[in-house]
Formats: structure tokens, C-alpha cells, sequence
């Protein structure tokens, strides 16, 4: 009587987590040794050819050959594993990254490319090391990449987005995505009229004011919220827009606070859209007009002194000389009096009105007097103001020729990505006789 080898009885072998592939079969040992014992050939003893030396010589060469099948066999079961082991290991290899985005001048940010997708990470600025936060962007259904857990999954290709700050409208507008804007908060204080008229027309919801109205952004089902991490509420905010499963993106392109760096974060917004050439164009644009105006300040032969702003609250709120207007004083040639000024509030200063009197009753020019519209009301905001030399001199000009009903400043919408037009303006107004033929953009004199 002989025996078959039987299936029916084979294991499958050991399968890493999640390997759907097909599990092949293996062969039972035990039917070779029964096959080797039991058979006809087996014992050599009692069965019918116990006395036939060619049976015997049979049976011990299957003897040997069934032993070498096991021993093959076992080797096989314990190494197989091992090899699907490897492959996992070997599938789940750190992804390389092929490029990044050149990035000259901003420090707060960083878009790095792997075979197929992109990181965004956002840094400290005070700190290049610290991460604050990192997002991957790859296609849809595509599954997320090994050595990336603690970044947050954004699919692409993004359709629409929700805007809390304005200088992200202002650095969409020059994208040409204002189409992919689903809505804004504050939108009174918007002064792009392209987008007024998006909002008119509710092709752009309006979701907001000093409260967003988080039933209606739930309602649009934006891929993320532009927010600014910091003056929209911040941590409060990340933690409602969580809560609620909706991304939120902080744009901080306010807190570089050299003006070419703060422009470069619209390729910040541009990578999140796969637009980085059309953006990579746009600021090689705004960077050579930058530059050549302040090579074209640099050839004044004076530079006379400044001061900006306006107490409020008896606090005279004066920028630090690590301010993002005091580099844009001194790029367009003026001496700006407190350049050299720690901070003491943020990138400010906070001083008093004997202080500021003190250093700068002399001084030539008095910019960024806020909401005064004219030299009336620099004088009714305090009688103390006409002792200024500028004021007497009428040298006070303010940076709110292009702003809304309700004290919306495109200067602080359009302008963080036209530093050259800001730069273009100072350099008028601090030297006229080096452009004659600039008409003043978001400056007007006080009359």
C-alpha cells in the first residue's frame, strides 16, 4: 500500500502584516517520514523483498533522498520568512529627498521634494532647528510616506482654501489663485477689488469677523484654513479648527522682517498649489526691482532723519531697528532714529511721549501716522504734535492712500509682496530728485 502526498494538510507560511499577496503552500514532513517507514520498501525485514540486497539498496537510497528533501525543505521554511521580512523592512525604507526649493532669502519656511510627493516644513525664526510644524502633500489615495508620522497629510491636487489673514490674499492675488479662495474673514477690510467683488457675487463666503463663524467654514469644506499664528487667535484657533477635522496652514510671513524674505513667502503659498515656477518669476521680479532702487538710494548724499507712528494710549508704539519698516527706511536712505533700539514689545518699543519728543523734535520726516488723514488731525490728536519740526515742515506722510471705508490698509495686504513699490515710494519721499517720476502707490503727503 502507498501513500500520496496530500495537500490538504500543507501550512501557509509566515506573512508580514498587510502582505496581501498569495500564500503558497508547504509540504507536511511528516507524510515523508510515514512514506519512508510504512512502504514496501521500508523495513527490510518483514515486507516481500526483506531478502532482495537490490531492495535494500533501493530502500536506503530513498532513505537518503527523503532526507534531503526534509532537510531542504526545513531550511526553506525557517529562511522564507526571513526574506519577506527583509522586504518589508526593505519596503518601508526612509524616503530620499531629490530637491528642495530654492529659498534666498526667508527663514521660516522650507519645500523639499521626494519621488512623488513634497514637504512643507515651517521653522522657528529664531530658531532654524526648530520644526513648528511639516506637511506632506501627495496625490490623493496615494498612501502616506515612511518617516513622515508626526506630518500633517494634505492631498492634492488643493482646490479651495479659507484665508484668515490678509497678506495671504495678497500673495494669492499675485498667484492669479483668487479662484481658489472659498472664503475670508474680516472682509471689510479687504481692499483687492477683485476680490470685493468675489464676496458681492458669494462666490467667496465672508466667515467672520472678530469670531469666525465656524458652522459656515465647515460648510465649504475647505482642504485647509490659511491661518496667521498669531493675531487670529493662534493656538485657540489651531485647536477649534482640530477639533472641527479641518487643516489649518499658518502663514508667517509677518514675522520675517526683511522685506524681500517677507515677499518670498508666496512661494510658501504657491507650493501648497504646485505653482512654484509662476511664483520662483514673480519674486525674481519684485527682487531686481528691490535691489535696484536701493543701489539707487545708496548714491543719496544725505540721509535725513525719521520717525513713525503715533501714540495710542499714551504709549508711543515705536519699531525696534530689527523692525521690518526700519530696514525699509534705511534701504531707501533715511536714517531712522531709533535703528539701533533692542525691542522691547515684540519688535517694538514702547515709549513714552517725552521720550520720543526728545529725539525727534528735529527730525525731517514723520511717516505711518495710522488713520490721520491730514495735518488737522495730527493736530487734534494732541496739541503737542505742531511743536514736531516735521509737522511744521508738513514733511508727515502716511501709508493709507489705498485703504477700505472700514480701515483696511492695503499697504499691509498687497504690500508685504510689492516691497519694491513700498521702497519706491520712501526713496520719493525721502529723496524726490532720484525719482522724479514715481507717483506715490501707498503713500500720501498730509495736507
Amino acid at each position: 500500500m502507498g501513500f500520496e502526498i496530500q495537500n490538504t494538510n500543507s501550512q501557509p507560511l509566515p506573512s508580514p502584516k498587510g502582505d496581501t499577496r498569495a500564500k503558497q503552500p508547504v509540504v507536511n514532513l511528516r507524510w515523508l517520514f510515514v512514506l519512508a517507514l510504512v512502504s514496501p520498501l521500508g523495513d527490510g525485514r518483514g515486507g516481500t523483498s526483506a531478502n532482495n540486497d537490490s531492495f535494500l539498496w533501493v530502500r536506503q537510497f530513498c532513505m537518503r533522498s527523503f532526507k534531503w528533501l526534509a532537510t531542504c525543505l526545513s531550511i526553506a521554511i525557517i529562511i522564507l520568512p526571513s526574506c519577506q521580512t527583509q522586504t518589508q523592512q526593505q519596503t518601508k525604507k526612509p524616503c530620499t529627498k531629490t530637491s528642495s526649493l530654492p529659498i534666498k532669502y526667508a527663514k521660516g519656511f522650507a519645500v523639499d521634494y521626494y519621488d512623488g510627493f513634497k514637504i512643507i516644513t515651517i521653522r522657528d525664526l529664531k530658531d532654524s532647528a526648530k520644526v513648528l510644524q511639516q506637511f506632506v502633500l501627495l496625490p490623493a489615495n496615494k498612501p502616506a510616506p515612511v518617516g513622515f508620522e508626526n506630518a500633517e497629510l494634505i492631498s492634492t491636487p488643493v482646490h479651495k482654501t479659507v484665508c484668515v489673514s490678509i497678506s495671504t490674499t495678497g500673495e494669492m492675488g499675485v498667484l492669479n489663485l483668487l479662484d481658489s479662495i472659498a472664503g475670508v474673514t474680516n472682509a471689510e477690510l479687504i481692499y483687492n477689488q477683485q476680490l470685493l467683488e468675489k464676496i458681492k457675487t458669494n462666490q467667496i463666503a465672508d466667515v467672520g469677523k472678530q469670531e469666525i463663524n465656524y458652522e459656515k467654514l465647515v460648510e465649504l469644506h475647505p482642504a485647509f484654513v490659511f491661518t496667521s499664528g498669531g493675531y487670529d487667535g493662534g493656538d485657540k484657533l489651531q485647536l477649534k479648527l482640530t477639533s472641527l477635522h479641518i487643516e489649518s496652514v499658518p502663514d508667517l510671513d509677518f514675522k520675517e522682517q526683511d522685506p524681500l524674505a517677507r515677499a518670498e513667502w508666496i512661494k510658501f503659498i504657491a507650493a501648497f498649489y504646485g505653482n512654484e515656477k509662476l511664483a520662483d518669476r514673480v519674486f525674481n521680479g519684485i527682487e531686481s526691482r528691490y535691489l535696484l532702487l536701493k543701489t539707487l538710494a545708496a548714491k543719496a548724499t544725505t540721509q535725513p532723519t525719521v520717525f513713525c507712528n503715533l501714540p495710542f494710549k499714551e504709549i508711543w508704539y515705536m519699531p525696534c531697528g530689527e523692525n521690518y519698516m526700519a530696514q525699509l527706511i534705511a534701504d531707501a536712505g533715511g536714517n531712522f532714529l531709533w535703528k539701533d533700539a533692542k525691542a522691547t514689545n515684540g519688535l517694538n518699543l514702547n515709549l513714552d511721549y517725552e521720550a520720543v519728543y526728545n529725539k525727534a523734535a528735529n527730525a525731517g520726516f514723520w511717516i505711518n501716522t495710522g488713520f490721520a488723514a491730514s495735518l488737522h488731525d495730527i493736530e487734534t490728536a494732541d496739541k503737542k504734535n505742531t511743536l514736531f519740526k516735521a509737522y511744521k515742515t508738513g514733511n508727515i506722510y502716511t501709508n493709507n492712500k489705498r485703504n477700505t471705508i472700514a480701515g483696511g490698509f492695503d499697504f499691509w495686504e498687497s504690500g508685504a509682496v510689492k516691497p519694491d513699490e513700498i521702497l519706491a515710494d520712501l526713496i520719493t519721499i525721502f529723496h524726490p530728485e532720484l525719482l522724479k517720476d514715481h507717483d506715490l502707490y501707498y503713500y500720501q503727503k498730509l495736507r
